[in-house]
């Protein structure tokens, strides 16, 4: 029977190997056939620079690790968009952009981080289309490793206090994947919001479902599963 996990929002913090880290860590040691990371695993991502850095160190062995046993794959979220193909080829998880589509069964699922799909700020999208753009990116990779984190630590702090925080309500988690079902998806799988829950709807004439996987910088540490037969919530005691 396979076995698929899907987790994102993990918020790795640099050095902190022993505290949030190493649960992941842990995690990451489990057996299964294939793990989706689902975006912001690190709490940010400055780029290859990062790859030869300390600071994830111990994070990049552990995915290393995980990547040697079985298939892993990377989604991209609003932290870590930086993930690039040095990361690739450093670990052996292969990036799947900001989404992708699998087949699951007889479901076809959607992953996404959920920056795109759940965003109540309007600037956000905005900035996170700018940042994308090659020239930006060019021009970035140019900053030494420091005043990148420093850069990142006020945009952090603007993000906190322009961004509303909002209880997402059943009939609106189900309205905004709306158009992703209609497009095909029988399954939305993703994170962002930090708010662990799933919603099932019957829509244009099919089970669909939405799973919202919470975080684990605030203690739920849960993660979706699929065992062969169908997706449920785990906890990661």
């Amino acid at each position: 029977m396979t076995r698929t996990l899907f987790v994102s929002d993990v918020h790795l913090r640099p050095n902190d190997d022993d505290g949030r880290n190493g649960a992941f860590f842990e995690f990451l040691e489990q057996d299964c056939d294939a793990l989706y990371l689902v975006g912001d695993i690190f709490d940010y991502w400055i780029g290859p620079k990062h790859l030869q850095g300390p600071d994830y160190a111990k994070a990049l062995e552990a995915l290393r690790r995980r990547a040697r046993k079985s298939r892993t794959f990377f989604i991209r979220g609003n932290r870590d968009y930086m993930v690039d193909e040095k990361f690739e080829k450093a670990t052996g998880i292969a990036i799947l952009g900001d989404r992708a589509r699998i087949e699951i069964g007889d479901r076809t699922v959607l992953l996404a981080h959920g920056d795109f799909v759940y965003n109540t700020n309007a600037k956000y999208t905005a900035y996170r289309t700018m940042a994308r753009s090659k020239p930006i990116r060019d021009l970035w990779l140019q900053i030494p490793a420091v005043a990148m984190k420093r850069l990142i630590g006020g945009f952090r702090k603007v993000s906190v206090k322009t961004t509303p925080q909002v209880r997402w309500e059943r009939e609106e988690i189900l309205s905004k994947a709306r158009p992703l079902f209609e497009q095909g998806a029988d399954v939305l799988i993703c994170g962002h919001i930090h708010q662990p829950r799933h919603e099932s709807a019957e829509i244009g004439g099919r089970r669909r479902d939405v799973y919202l996987m919470g975080d684990w910088c605030g203690g739920t540490r849960d993660y979706v599963e699929h065992d062969g037969r169908g997706f449920r919530f785990t906890r990661w005691s």
